[in-house]
């Protein structure tokens, strides 16, 4: 099999493969991801070449991509295919920790059900009331700790603090492990295969997960963690898929919350009609506040792909044929950035209807576990900051921010000031 994927004998000119970089989360970069990938002509499944040099199809088009994502020819497993596959796993996203470990978004089929069903009970709607009313508290000690100070970073100083105990609620780290399991987790998902440096923050990783299995064994309180434990203790998974299963919470986790609520809230410091919203603006109250929270996570996915997925058979996808062992994945971005579905797709406007129709969560059997907790922790952390901050500004230009990351764009940092009324300076411009 080529290292390019093809549409099958007889068909007509294939539109050539284009990047797929992910773009910076700003406009800008919104708008170059709209004009490559949502062209009104274009092919909704197109050749594209991933992070690391890794060719493969992706759908753009939300349709197609809710239909790929559910589509039973495709598998999430590549054990069930025999032999290289498209040059996979030799390249691929520099973040790709899912490449090798045997967890959720790796599995297909029964294996994938036996796995979510394990952990599934935590994140139910009673589970989600529970464990949110808990981190309330601990998001309101977060910015409360922050009163007083004239100058915050909501990198390190909410964004973090919040992934670390909303980690610590799901996988029971305790209280002065969870900085160290947020540094860890990272490290891992953002360190470029092969290099000494992936080496060295996966080792540190996997000390990370076995400080979890230990403090599962000895918590009293049953948590995601410790049921993955007992179902390994009475063999229905192996060590294996105890510690891939952990590492994709952690990860997961981790990754979301740093991506997205920095993200969103350099979005409201830029936009007053976004911040006006998350304080319960436009007379809309709490809903209104809620939907500006769905645009936000619309227009920021946590991971902007999908995870691989593999035609399990030759077949016709949206049109295009394609061989077996094909790498498919969805564009979550651009699928979020369709027109016909979200005009002037690159505002946040909390009077639309579709906004909960994004793909940011999934779709389909691999739909986020997490999905209700996430939307709730996004939604109060970024309500809580501007309502406590309500004069919060962006304290450096914003050229200067940085960003990094393939498969994810996280803000290295997003200093912000905490003015007083005589105070005026800002570079939202």
């Amino acid at each position: 099999m080529t290292d390019t994927p093809s549409p099958g004998q007889g068909q007509g000119h294939v539109p050539p493969p284009v990047p797929l970089a992910c773009p910076a989360l700003h406009e800008r970069g919104f708008a170059a991801a709209a004009q490559r990938l949502t062209t009104p002509d274009g092919p909704a499944l197109r050749p594209v070449t991933l992070g690391g040099g890794l060719r493969a199809w992706a759908a753009t088009d939300p349709a197609v991509a809710r239909g790929v994502l559910a589509d039973p020819r495709l598998t999430n497993d590549i054990g069930e295919l025999d032999g290289p596959v498209q040059g996979f796993p030799d390249r691929r996203y520099p973040e790709d920790f899912f490449a090798h470990a045997p967890q959720l978004l790796s599995a297909s089929g029964e294996r994938h059900r036996g796995l979510r069903r394990i952990v599934a009970p935590y994140f139910t709607a009673a589970a989600t009331e529970r464990t949110g009313a808990r981190l309330r508290d601990a998001m309101a000690g977060i910015t409360g700790s922050l009163a007083g100070r004239d100058r915050i970073d909501l990198v390190t100083d909410l964004a973090l603090p919040l992934a670390g105990a909303a980690a610590g609620e799901i996988l029971g780290i305790v209280p002065e492990r969870r900085g160290a399991a947020v540094t860890a987790a990272l490290a891992a998902s953002g360190a470029v295969p092969g290099t000494e440096e992936a080496r060295s923050a996966h080792r540190v990783f996997a000390q990370t997960v076995l400080h979890i299995i230990g403090a599962a064994r000895r918590s009293p309180a049953p948590t995601a963690a410790t049921a993955l434990l007992h179902a390994r203790q009475s063999g229905r998974i192996g060590n294996a898929e105890l510690t891939g299963m952990l590492g994709m919470l952690l990860i997961g986790t981790v990754d979301s919350l740093s991506t997205v609520v920095p993200a969103g809230a350099l979005m409201a410091l830029r936009h007053p009609e976004v911040r006006h919203g998350l304080g319960d603006g436009h007379g809309g109250g709490p809903a209104y506040s809620t939907a500006v929270t769905e645009e936000i996570l619309r227009l920021n996915p946590p991971f902007q792909h999908t995870g691989w997925r593999f035609t399990r058979d030759d077949c016709v996808l949206a049109g295009v044929p394609l061989p077996r062992g094909a790498v498919v994945v969805t564009s979550v971005l651009a699928a979020n950035l369709d027109p016909t579905t979200w005009p002037d797709p690159l505002r946040a406007d909390g009077r639309r209807r579709t906004a909960a129709g994004h793909l940011s969560f999934g779709h389909g059997p691999h739909y986020c576990l997490g999905a209700a907790l996430g939307r709730r922790l996004v939604h109060e952390a970024l309500t809580g900051l501007f309502r406590r901050f309500p004069r919060l500004s962006l304290a450096v230009p914003l050229g200067e921010l940085t960003w990094h990351g393939t498969c994810l764009r996280r803000l290295d940092r997003l200093p912000a000031r905490t003015p007083t009324p005589v105070e005026g300076r800002s570079y939202l411009a």
